[in-house]
This record gives structure tokens, C-alpha cells and sequence, in this order.
């Protein structure tokens, strides 16, 4: 095969890549301002600069984009949280950190969290790879007593609709101030709805507050 007929095919790919980039990225920005079902197929290619055939040749159908949007948004978050999470055994700081990387994520990248917010709602759904460092700290508390919770669908349930809640707001008024304060406010509910005391509860969300929002440990 001649060097040419070689490189053809990884031409092919590296082109396929950006196309698909292009499309999750339009999908990023205009799904940041209005719900997915408003927003065309039309509008999506228009934004990425490519072919409207293009589009089916990555996704079925706008939901799929959505799908993949929210997918890669939540992989970025998932590596923040356990970067901040490294070294930390507490299963309630570690749940109160994963929530305050998420609230700051509100004020570091607003189009990504409403994009996230709007696509994929809190589902509590104990088996999805998507939850799986909630779940993780969820079972861990458990396991220690940390959390008192009736099932692990409650406590993931609690955490995912304050969590979401939360990210509206900040995404809604993304000041410094407001994440701060709910921060503090929405990690200290989560962790007493779990079960943790009231008095640490507070430190616990206090330390979160300093530590990932006020200190700003996160990579820029």
C-alpha cells in the first residue's frame, strides 16, 4: 500500500472527530439556553458549520446528541471531583466536596451547567455509571455509619435533586458569592437529610465551601 493510501484512512477518522466535536459543541452552546425538544436539527448543523447528513452519520436524532452532551459534561466533572476527592476518606466530605465541585462548575462554566441541567435531570438510578462516585460515597457512609439513610436510592435521590437544584441557581446568578453561600446552605441539608448531626453538618459544609469554592483549588 502506498504511503498516501495509508494516511487516506486516518485523514478520514481525524475529519470524522471534528465534525462529531463540532456537533457536541453547537449542542453545548444552544442547549445551555433552551430545552433540547425547542432546538433543531437545522439549528445544531447550522452552529457546528457542517452538512445536515453529517449529522446522521454520528447521532440518530437530537435526544442522542443530548445524550452525548450531558455525557461528556458529567465526564468532566466526574475527573474534578476526584481530583479534589484524592487522599480523602470521609465519605461525608467527600460527598460535600463532589457537591461543591458541581456548584462551582455553575460558576466556571455556566453554558456546561445549564446545558448538563437541562439534558439529564437527576435520575436516581443506583446502577448507572454516571452516579458512580455518588453511590460510591453513598455506600461508604453506610458502611460506616456515616449515613443513616432507609436505601441507597433515597440517599442518591436526595443528593442528585439538591445537587441539581443548586447548579440551576448558581448557573442562574454564577457569583462567587452566591455559590459560596449555596454551597454551604444546600451540602449542609444533604448531609443531615443522610444522617450527619447538625453542628458537623455545618463544619462539614463550611470546610467544603473554603476548600473548593473560596481557595479556587480547582485547575482553571
Amino acid at each position: 500500500m502506498t504511503e498516501t493510501g495509508k494516511s487516506r484512512p486516518a485523514a478520514q477518522l481525524a475529519r470524522k472527530s471534528r465534525t462529531r466535536d463540532a456537533l457536541v459543541q453547537a449542542g453545548r452552546r444552544l442547549f445551555a439556553g433552551r430545552p433540547v425538544e425547542t432546538v433543531s436539527i437545522d439549528e445544531l448543523v447550522l452552529a457546528a458549520g457542517v452538512a445536515k447528513g453529517s449529522f446522521y452519520n454520528h447521532f440518530a436524532d437530537r435526544d442522542a446528541l443530548a445524550h452525548s452532551v450531558a455525557g461528556e459534561i458529567r465526564a468532566e466533572l466526574d475527573a474534578r471531583v476526584e481530583l479534589v476527592n484524592a487522599g480523602i476518606a470521609d465519605p461525608a466530605l467527600r460527598l460535600a466536596r463532589g457537591l461543591a465541585v458541581y456548584f462551582r462548575f455553575g460558576v466556571d462554566e455556566p453554558s456546561g451547567a445549564a446545558s448538563m441541567a437541562r439534558i439529564h435531570g437527576p435520575e436516581a438510578d443506583v446502577e448507572s455509571p454516571q452516579n458512580r462516585l455518588v453511590v460510591a460515597d453513598l455506600k461508604d457512609g453506610i458502611a460506616q455509619a456515616r449515613f443513616l439513610i432507609p436505601t441507597l436510592e433515597v440517599g442518591l435521590m436526595l443528593v442528585l435533586a439538591l445537587g441539581m437544584a443548586g447548579l440551576l441557581r448558581v448557573v442562574r446568578e454564577p457569583s462567587p458569592t452566591v455559590v459560596v453561600s449555596i454551597t454551604q446552605q444546600l451540602v449542609m441539608v444533604a448531609l443531615r437529610g443522610l444522617g450527619v448531626p447538625g453542628d458537623e453538618a455545618g463544619q462539614i459544609a463550611a470546610q467544603a465551601a473554603d476548600a473548593v469554592v473560596r481557595e479556587r483549588i480547582l485547575p482553571a
